[in-house]
């Protein structure tokens, strides 16, 4: 057990599996799977909901897994996720839809609520501008939605393809 904890101490906790068992990332896999087959069953209307009427649901789920679908829903970026703390038991996460069609946890908790959660100032910010942000808006101010999978690249063409050795296929 003292090697698992040494193992675990040594990389990041979303990646760490504990023997017989799961990592967040594998969770993350699964919440992907749920995801896409719950929009699947709600645009096919597999649940014979009036269109007319509002489509509420609930999803009862472990605290890792409640966790990993917030951060998939939210594209949250690893170091925010291990940043979250676990719901405790019974305890739960309305996420709820705001006037101009994006989800959020603001509407209905308090911002005292989501930093006892974990989130961090940004994410806190992300969630009230989520509040009331029209469908498909693109927040500026929440830097991990694009920027962060494009740090490795040069910030402009006169810079791009300086000292680089690599080939693009």
């Amino acid at each position: 057990m003292i090697a698992v904890a040494i193992s675990k101490l040594s990389q990041k906790w979303f990646f760490f599996r504990f023997p017989e068992g799961e990592s967040a990332a594998d969770v993350f896999d699964s919440v992907s799977s749920f995801m896409e087959s719950l929009w699947r069953d709600i645009d096919m209307n597999r649940h014979h909901i009036d269109p007319s009427h509002d489509l509420n649901l609930i999803i009862v789920s472990h605290r890792l897994t409640s966790r990993v679908f917030l951060m998939k829903w939210f594209k949250w970026t690893v170091e925010q996720f291990e940043q979250l703390n676990n719901p405790g038991n019974c305890e739960f996460r309305v996420m709820q839809l705001g006037k101009g069609g994006e989800y959020s946890l603001a509407i209905h908790h308090t911002e005292e609520e989501l930093r006892e959660w974990g989130l961090s100032s940004e994410m806190i910010e992300d969630q009230k501008w989520r509040a009331h942000a029209r469908k498909g808006e693109w927040n500026e101010r929440c830097p991990w939605y694009l920027n962060a999978f494009f740090d490795g690249f040069a910030d402009s063409d006169d810079d791009a393809g300086e000292g680089d050795d690599c080939v693009c296929p």
